[in-house]
């Protein structure tokens, strides 16, 4: 009821074209992070048309978009259930509808993975980083699940901007922040996946080796393998499963803590991944206040992105300071309000383009 009055009572984001048409050497990008819940609806049951997924996305016209809960055919054959067969065949309806309005698609292999659909030109892309060293035990109903979480790293050219490029990881950290272990409850798999990414993020771009001559074996043309010294931002897209208190009342606050504290959810009301990520550089793009948004009443993030009343979907960016020759700004934050699924649709615009450029 909270997204049908919403979605009639605040404008949805503003139109947007595509950074491939656009003129001049600064670009406005559209990046847009939604977990959809392998279409199983808010509930985890409802059948969801590839079609109506496929409309929303239409309408938000992204140049790059993060679909967590994607995974691929495996999964019924992994999680041992044929409740997903049907799930799964229609991921893959939805995969030629984004193949047909333009996307290249790259998934993270996590266990139940996160979908990577760019129409930017990829100049160089991993099959990871993996955020687990195995697969991480949780309790769930009283059931043991068992899986792995993982990132798909990407840079991707921002056309028009004399090659600058983003780097984006598209990633879905662990629903439980406590694992079992020798019938041991440890807590901190978030922390731990979200340090995996930083390490990531500082060994293939805190150093900026010169671009060779000649492509290295098993690269892509023109991509060093140590990184390119082109890279204007990374950004971390992602469902990062936990809350942060500076986007609540201290009294609203207080509802969700005790809610993550009840028995039946037992999860933290702080894993420290917020702070470590400010920490590493990083910051929210709902953080920057210049930007314009959506959400209503004044606040400076969404009321909510999943069902149950808390913002735990996020884009992090971090710009890359020895890159001065391009710059990169938040231009707008925005929510589209849909009840397809369990979490909403987050969009980041930013302005990319040289130092100086002309718009």
């Amino acid at each position: 009821e909270d997204v049908k009055r919403l979605k009639d009572a605040v404008k949805p984001p503003p139109a947007h074209v595509a950074a491939t048409s656009q003129q001049g050497e600064t670009r406005v990008v559209r990046l847009v992070t939604w977990n959809i819940n392998i279409l199983m609806g808010a509930d985890g049951w409802t059948e969801v048309s590839a079609h109506d997924v496929a409309a929303v996305l239409k309408a938000l016209n992204a140049d790059v978009v993060a679909l967590q809960e994607s995974p691929g055919p495996g999964l019924a054959r992994v999680w041992g259930s044929e409740c997903y067969a049907e799930p799964l065949r229609r991921l893959q309806s939805l995969e030629m509808l984004l193949r047909e309005m333009g996307y290249s698609l790259l998934r993270s292999p996590a266990t139940n993975g996160t979908l990577l659909a760019t129409r930017l030109p990829t100049v160089y892309t991993e099959d990871g980083p993996a955020l687990d060293p195995e697969p991480v035990e949780s309790v769930n109903g009283g059931q043991i699940w068992s899986e792995v979480r993982a990132a798909r790293y990407s840079e991707l050219e921002v056309p028009g901007t004399f090659g600058a490029t983003l780097a984006v990881y598209a990633t879905h950290l662990h629903h439980k922040d406590i694992e079992r272990r020798r019938e041991e409850d440890v807590p901190g798999v978030r922390r731990r996946e979200a340090e995996v990414l930083f390490e990531h993020f500082r060994s293939r771009l805190g150093e900026r080796p010169a671009a060779p001559a000649a492509a290295p074996e098993g690269t892509s043309p023109g991509v060093p393998s140590g990184g390119t010294s082109s890279v204007a931002a990374a950004l971390v897209l992602a469902d990062w499963n936990q809350p942060r208190s500076c986007d609540y009342e201290e009294e609203d606050w207080h509802v969700v803590v005790t809610g993550l504290a009840h028995p039946a959810v037992a999860q933290p009301g702080d894993d420290g991944v917020a702070d470590f990520m400010v920490n590493s550089g990083f910051r929210s793009t709902f953080d920057f206040p210049d930007a314009a948004r959506n959400f209503g009443d004044g606040r400076d993030a969404p009321a909510f992105t999943h069902w149950t009343g808390t913002t735990i979907d996020f884009a992090y960016l971090h710009r890359v300071q020895n890159n001065a020759a391009a710059q990169v700004e938040v231009e707008g934050v925005y929510v589209q309000y849909t009840g397809l699924s369990d979490h909403l649709p987050v969009v980041t615009d930013l302005r990319v383009g040289s130092a100086g450029g002309r718009k």
